[in-house]
């Protein structure tokens, strides 16, 4: 671990998978020093990669004053789930702040904008102009081109290319190693395939995938997609 012993605490919402990547982000850096999570499916004091599960999610205001705590990161995959989270923390804390976090390994433009807690993860690459929202994980190696817009909650999963001028909407997914050509416009909560080859646009509400990439059904808001085959 990097992380310095006189650097701020930061608090960790959730504990499962991409808890661990947003972590080694946070250690690597050296930013900020881990006190532990906040997760409702583990028992408070079980250790998590080094660090205490201290309560659950209902927990954060008893945590962050016994702590001092006054930033925390979000770790939760799933993109509707995170903004539900954020939302229900926010409004029992709301002088708490959320930090973008940035692997020292990731590139961003320096024209680039980064909203509040979205996380910027190992190898991955934001370009010119582009903006990313709050709360949008760009994870490893992922890449999106000059001109970009992640709205907020937004996602795309390793090994995801996006050309120039992409749009992608509120809440949608974009599956691991998908490639998004020039000028493309993904809608809300829509979800993209592991492996899609992306070359029109995308409503929202719909799971689309497959090379060229179709739409295949239509998707509720806060239908759970990890763990689905979305080839």
């Amino acid at each position: 671990m990097r992380e310095r012993s006189d650097a701020p605490g930061i608090l960790i919402i959730g504990s499962s998978g991409h808890s661990s990547v947003l972590v080694d982000a946070i250690e690597v850096a050296g930013t900020h020093r881990v006190v532990g999570y906040l997760d409702n499916t583990v028992a408070r004091g079980t250790l998590r990669r080094g660090y205490p599960i201290l309560g659950g999610f209902d927990d954060a205001v008893r945590v962050c004053a016994e702590q001092s705590i006054q930033e925390a990161a979000i770790a939760i995959g799933d993109n509707w789930w995170r903004r539900k989270i954020y939302c229900d923390v926010a409004q029992s804390c709301p002088e708490l702040r959320f930090p973008a976090i940035k692997h020292p390994s990731a590139v961003v433009a320096a024209s680039a904008e980064v909203g509040n807690g979205s996380a910027v993860l190992a190898g991955s690459h934001i370009g010119p102009g582009s903006r990313v929202g709050d709360f949008c994980i760009l994870n490893t190696g992922s890449s999106i081109d000059h001109d970009c817009v992640l709205h907020d909650f937004a996602s795309i999963a390793p090994g995801v290319f996006a050309g120039g001028l992409v749009e992608i909407g509120e809440c949608s997914a974009i599956g691991v190693g998908a490639c998004i050509s020039d000028r493309i416009s993904i809608g809300c909560h829509a979800v993209v395939g592991t492996g899609a080859v992306v070359v029109r646009d995308v409503p929202g509400f719909v799971v689309a995938y497959g090379n060229p990439a179709t739409v295949k059904r239509l998707r509720p808001e806060g239908e759970k997609y990890f763990g689905y085959d979305l080839r």
